[in-house]
């Protein structure tokens, strides 16, 4: 299942509080959603009310991050870049936190160089 999709004014929505909104209600609580000259996008799971973007904002500010919308054709194809995108920033970040620090790589070397003088002072002894 998608992670983002476009809202269509009819289904429910559900919030992660467990809320269950009727469109009407989601509309009143969110007035832009109601209007037809806006998309809007919420999540694409059964709780699809832990999120709400105007489609338009949403997509400019993954373009500003370095998303490439270059093949994209429909407003879902716009939707599964910034998902994709969003997974490889986070694969991205996960990876360079798994590299270690320079406080790490220091002493490293200073425990490697203590064994080596350990070791080169039980061979002279």
């Amino acid at each position: 299942m998608a992670k983002y999709q476009i809202w269509n004014r009819q289904d429910m929505v559900i919030t992660p509080s467990g809320e269950v909104f009727t469109p009407e209600q989601w509309i009143a609580k969110h007035p832009m959603a109601g209007l037809e000259s806006l998309k809007t996008v919420i999540s694409g799971n059964r709780i699809n009310g832990s999120l709400f973007y105007e489609f338009t904002d949403f997509v400019s500010r993954a373009r500003k991050a370095g998303c490439d919308f270059s093949g994209c054709m429909s407003d879902q194809d716009y939707l599964d870049s910034i998902e994709s995108f969003e997974e490889e920033q986070a694969a991205l970040a996960m990876s360079a936190s798994e590299e270690p620090t320079a406080e790490e790589r220091i002493a490293a070397a200073l425990e490697l160089q203590n064994l080596m003088a350990m070791e080169n002072t039980s061979m002279e002894g």
